[in-house]
């Protein structure tokens, strides 16, 4: 599990970051009794003890927590970390790089979701979750799914973002896109696709049916999140289309300009088809999440909304993935 308990603020964090903490804590630890309930094991100041956290992990509390007000200390030693993702002298193991990576997009997604702060250093952490997820996937090909499993219990937004994200760079590499700078844009529009929904007047998650006004103000989400990141530093113009254009559609019918197949920058078109399928199979607070066979055969009845080469291209990746 990986979640954020609203009333009580409490963030999980992971013992594999932990373990790397050689000095005293920065900040309290907690565990969870009950939901609502936590309680404090370390305060700050105090060493691990490792005998003690393993006795709990025996009586099946494995989950671990901070305060959301002092989530950033933890999170900046994780921006740390993340840092040593690009270095070719890194040591991690696949395994920890996973759960490295899980922290680091958690927290991200957490500021500019959750918190709305779109800013260079929270997009230079989403770079470093992009890097790191196509350097890993080359050394283990099941390391995307990995991390979507361990972002499955974050709310909504931000575990659909790092899907949507991940299963862009396997899309695109599936397409015959092999540079990593290409499959980081395309992980990057993905990462961001949706920051513009966090500027509307409300949650379309907690809708079942839209009004016609808020599908229109719906509709606004992708200049909403591209006006937010024009003035962010270092942020690729083609990511910035991504953006843009992830709810464009083939035959003209899509927001927010209604472009036609071939006006469609071509990574957008692999986002759409990512961002529709991840919304699909997760579980909403009004419907059943559907299984991957059953989305994919509903897009691909959805004829002209998706570039159909790229559709069954990603439908090869799905049904390799779940056979």
């Amino acid at each position: 599990m990986s979640q954020q308990n609203e009333s009580n603020k409490h963030i999980e964090i992971s013992l594999e970051i932990l373990k790397r903490f050689k000095k005293e804590l920065k900040f309290d630890l907690y565990v969870q009794r009950s939901p609502g309930s936590f309680t404090k094991i370390f305060k700050t100041g105090d060493q691990l003890d490792w005998e003690r956290v393993v006795s709990y992990l025996k009586k099946g509390i494995s989950y671990f927590y901070c305060t959301e007000e002092e989530y950033q200390i933890y999170a900046q030693y994780v921006e740390r970390l993340g840092e040593q993702l690009s270095n070719p002298n890194n040591k991690m193991t696949s395994k920890e790089a996973v759960k490295l990576l899980k922290e680091l997009a958690q927290y991200t997604m957490h500021e500019m979701c959750m918190k709305m702060n779109v800013t260079e250093r929270a997009v230079s952490n989403a770079g470093n979750v992009i890097a790191g997820c196509i350097d890993n996937l080359g050394k283990d090909p099941s390391s995307t799914m990995k991390i979507i499993q361990l972002m499955s219990m974050q709310p909504y937004i931000m575990k659909h973002s790092i899907m949507v994200s991940l299963l862009s760079v396997l899309l695109g590499k599936e397409t015959g896109i092999e540079s990593d700078t290409n499959l980081k844009i395309i992980g990057m529009g993905g990462f961001l696709h949706d920051v513009g929904v966090g500027q509307l007047d409300f949650d379309p998650e907690d809708e079942r049916v839209l009004t016609p006004e808020q599908r229109k103000e719906v509709g606004r989400h992708p200049e909403l999140g591209k006006q937010m990141l024009d003035g962010v530093k270092n942020l690729r113009t083609e990511t910035l289309q991504i953006v843009l254009q992830h709810h464009e559609q083939p035959n003209g019918h899509g927001y927010p300009n209604g472009m036609r197949d071939a006006e469609i920058y071509p990574p957008a078109k692999i986002v759409a088809i990512c961002d529709t399928f991840a919304a699909m199979v997760t579980k909403r607070t009004y419907r059943d999440a559907f299984s991957p066979a059953e989305a994919i055969s509903r897009m691909r009845d959805n004829i002209g909304k998706f570039d159909k080469r790229v559709l069954e291209t990603f439908a090869g990746i799905v049904i390799r993935n779940n056979t």
